[in-house]
């Protein structure tokens, strides 16, 4: 019966090693998924006047994404932190003027 015992307890303790791997793999994805969310956000709401922007994104009660924008010389630098139960992914992503004209996300590219 030890034997047994014996031999089990490893296979358990890799089962359960390779289950929390996957876990955490899928926890961090998603995180990663709502930092995006706040990026896609961030490109659709840049601001026309101020040269910086601080929103959350807050859905079915829970903290989404928060994400600042900052418009510098050139370009604009978007930090986006997203959220998913206790784990939190950021992202920084920085983008000309001209290559947010091309595509479509501002009108006009704003003189300093």
């Amino acid at each position: 019966m030890k034997l047994i015992i014996i031999l089990l307890f490893p296979v358990l303790l890799i089962g359960q090693t390779a289950k929390e791997g996957k876990e955490f793999k899928s926890k961090v994805d998603f995180a990663y998924m709502n930092a995006m969310k706040g990026v896609a956000f961030a490109l659709e709401n840049i601001p026309e006047r101020k040269n910086s922007l601080s929103k959350d994104l807050i859905a079915k009660n829970k903290l989404i994404a928060t994400i600042k924008i900052n418009k510098e010389h050139g370009g604009l630098i978007i930090y986006s932190t997203g959220y998913y139960d206790t784990y939190k992914v950021t992202t920084e992503i920085y983008r000309d003027y001209n290559s947010l004209k091309e595509e479509g996300f501002i009108e006009y590219i704003p003189h300093d």
